[in-house]
Parts: C-alpha cells; sequence; structure tokens
C-alpha cells in the first residue's frame, strides 16, 4: 500500500475567503489538515497520483509536497 503524500497548498492572493477553495480542494481528494487563512495556506494529505487534481483546483496557485526537516 502506497502512504498519502503530505502536502502544502498555496492559494491565490485574490481567493477570500479561503471556504469554497477548500471544498473544491476536498472534492478533488484532499483529506484537510489545517487551514491558515491569514496566509492563504491549506495543509492536509493526498492519496498517490492526486496531486494533478489539487493542482487544477480554481484559486490553487501552488502545491508542494510536505517535507519532513530534522536533525541530520
Amino acid at each position: 500500500m502506497v502512504a498519502d503524500t503530505r502536502v502544502v497548498v498555496s492559494v491565490s492572493d485574490q481567493r477570500s475567503p479561503l471556504g469554497p477553495v477548500v471544498s473544491a480542494l476536498e472534492a478533488a481528494g484532499l483529506r484537510v489538515d489545517e487551514v491558515l487563512e491569514p496566509i492563504g495556506v491549506v495543509t492536509g494529505s493526498v492519496g498517490s497520483g492526486g496531486l494533478d487534481g489539487l493542482r487544477a483546483v480554481p484559486g490553487v496557485s501552488h502545491v508542494e509536497e510536505q517535507r519532513e526537516v530534522g536533525p541530520s
């Protein structure tokens, strides 16, 4: 079984409030962890192959895989 991909989604500055974009992201397969309304960011996870669907949501400006940062 392939693990879900944790992502950080940036929403266009012109999209406020974020509610409709968050709903569209959920419909595209995002399981939302947190909505950071003041900075236009949504975090969550998506199944394998779901990144392109998130990128296609109107109002989304960028989707990137979340990186873990820790001691080396």
